[in-house]
């Protein structure tokens, strides 16, 4: 016996097959897009997978206020998500990442003022995955260029586990939060406290952005009609 799915709108039952092309179409954009943004939420809560990251400022760094990287060397602070700042993480599952992009001077200590964009390219090494929680790396190194086009080295320094970074889904030092993707790392010299610290999201490949987009049009649009008396 072949099952069909009934809907209910407006107090009346019926099935898609009996919806018009055009409502049909709406009506499966819309579920959807409720997928895509309900489904892999729950689906990939407390996993890091191969791709590319977002990373965002953590709220607890060793600064207090929000930040992502801070180096001593210069006596700056950057924020890696606002202004100019744009910072992606990328791991193909391999021994190497990188996390590359623009960086927004938050607290100036070196060259240029508070607002400043500058860029990083930093590099980690080997990099081995902990099951399907993240990796960690036991090597990284890397430049940070001013808006005067100085760079300066950065260098990381291994903990008592003989890790530099860390990029794992356990939320650290998120209150309540065992979920969120988290990367952390120290960097030279010895006892300063130069440091990584970020959450990070999951860049969404085009074709499912396109596919979400759509979808919330379709839904919108079907709501729409949905609304509007007989």
């Amino acid at each position: 016996m072949a099952h069909r799915l009934l809907l209910i709108s407006g107090g009346k039952v019926f099935t898609i097959a009996a919806m018009s092309t055009r409502r049909r179409v709406r009506w499966i954009a819309g579920v959807a897009s409720l997928v895509l943004l309900l489904g892999p939420g729950v689906a990939s809560a407390g996993t890091i997978l191969p791709g590319d990251y977002f990373l965002l400022d953590h709220g607890d760094g060793s600064l207090g206020p929000s930040y992502g990287l801070r180096v001593d060397a210069t006596g700056d602070v950057f924020i890696v998500e606002l202004g100019s700042a744009s910072v992606i993480l990328s791991w193909d599952g391999g021994t190497t990442a990188t996390i590359a992009g623009t960086l927004n001077l938050n607290t100036a200590g070196g060259n240029g003022g508070v607002g400043d964009t500058w860029t990083v390219l930093y590099t980690l090494t080997g990099v081995s995955a902990v099951g399907t929680l993240g990796f960690v790396a036991t090597g990284g190194s890397g430049t940070l260029t001013d808006p005067f086009s100085v760079v300066t080295n950065i260098t990381g320094e291994a903990d008592g586990a003989g890790n530099v970074f860390e990029f794992l889904a356990d939320g650290h030092r998120i209150e309540a939060d065992s979920d969120t993707p988290v990367g952390r790392g120290w960097l030279l010299p010895p006892d300063s406290v130069d440091d990584w610290i970020v959450r990070a999201v999951l860049v969404p490949e085009p074709g499912t952005a396109s596919l979400v987009c759509v979808g919330l049009i379709g839904l919108s649009a079907y709501r729409s009609r949905a609304t509007q008396p007989a």
